[in-house]
């Protein structure tokens, strides 16, 4: 049996994103492969909430004593690696521990999902700026092997950190299996009375920052003939400074703001539901290294909309709407379109369900169980 460690910080502690993806990662290995790893879930924080894990028994949960919390994940981890007989250990989240030296018997490999922060300053500050760019670049140059979560991301940090093509393996994402599920009726009902929906709405979710590009899709909203404006649900954690942005956008149409632009604090089990209810998913963000709320809205057999830059095109695949993200007139466009052409709408939809193939979970683990067992050969 193989000993595999993770960074499993996220696992526990963030209910999106970066969690979302470490939580899918240990589940399929657990689901597919449970006789051939055991696996350890290396957490700075104890956690009491443990309903993430399909069977606590079956994972192996490290935490450091309580005077080493602030920096065990940088320094301590490879003294508790080499305490436990750790084979592998995968930073899910693009870093990995410090080392001096580096221990020949462990395998190292990370997660780069993306290096938005050297492209959007806006969204981060410079001091996450910096501690970023070091974090990445010390793991990518330690790592045995590097993922990246799409060909686009390949790409840029081989780029930018000077790695060879060789070092990196593209191993794409893929959504929980609540977004496989058919939902009954009063499935759905319960979900539309609790967060009181509207029969038809246009979706876009993913945080509220400059680089999701939440602006432009609302101009595009504003832009549609009357009768084609749909309520338009937004769920997404907002920033601050960003949001002030939106405020003042939504403050020219204040008399349509308040009750058709409707903004969500959605639990991620009913989420699925949400996307299944909606019209048309629209996504025109700058910049993703993976995007996977694309992925869910195909999934979700709704038509998407997305922008024709970064990682969005390959994730989106053949059925989805491409856009220039700064021309809020070709989202309108998009819109039009699948509310328009019911047969092209269904045509795409028909599409993404295809393209979604090639990012199912046995694919996908059964690639990334090729890199650990290839790593040890």
């Amino acid at each position: 049996m193989i000993n595999v460690a993770f960074d499993a910080k996220r696992f526990f502690q963030n209910s999106t994103g970066l969690g979302n993806y470490s939580r899918t990662i240990l589940i399929n290995l657990y689901k597919y492969q449970p006789r051939l790893f055991k696996l350890f879930l290396f957490s700075p924080f104890s956690s009491d909430n443990y309903s993430f894990l399909p069977d606590k028994h079956s994972f192996s949960i490290v935490h450091p004593h309580w005077f080493q919390y602030f920096f065990w994940r940088s320094f301590g981890i490879p003294k508790d690696c080499k305490k436990h007989l750790i084979d592998i250990y995968h930073g899910l989240s693009n870093e990995l521990p410090v080392e001096l030296v580096k221990n020949p018997k462990i395998k190292w490999v990370v997660t780069i999902h993306d290096i938005a922060f050297l492209y959007y300053k806006i969204d981060y500050s410079f001091f996450d700026r910096f501690i970023h760019f070091l974090k990445i670049r010390y793991s990518c140059q330690k790592a045995d092997v590097v993922i990246a979560v799409s060909e686009y991301t390949k790409t840029d940090i081989c780029k930018k950190f000077n790695l060879s093509p060789e070092k990196v393996e593209v191993v794409y994402q893929t959504v929980n299996d609540n977004f496989k599920k058919t939902y009954t009726k009063d499935e759905f009902q319960h979900v539309v009375n609790l967060y009181q929906l509207p029969n038809q709405y246009f979706l876009s979710v993913g945080s509220i920052t400059s680089r999701k590009n939440l602006l432009s899709a609302l101009k595009a909203w504003k832009g549609l003939p009357t009768e084609y404006q749909c309520p338009f649900l937004i769920i997404g954690k907002p920033n601050r400074k960003y949001f002030k942005i939106i405020k003042k956008e939504l403050d020219l149409y204040k008399e349509i703001y308040s009750n058709k632009i409707m903004f969500r604090n959605v639990a991620n089990e009913h989420l699925p539901i949400v996307y299944q209810n909606a019209e048309v998913f629209i996504y025109p963000s700058y910049f993703e290294g993976f995007g996977i709320p694309v992925l869910e809205a195909l999934y979700s057999g709704i038509p998407v909309i997305t922008s024709k830059t970064t990682s969005l095109p390959e994730v989106g695949g053949p059925g989805a709407y491409l856009v220039d993200p700064a021309n809020y007139e070709e989202i309108k466009e998009g819109i039009l379109f699948f509310i328009q052409h019911r047969e092209q709408r269904k045509h795409a939809v028909n599409k993404g369900l295809e393209h979604v193939k090639k990012f199912d979970a046995q694919v996908v683990n059964g690639k990334l169980v090729n890199i650990y067992q290839n790593l040890l050969q």
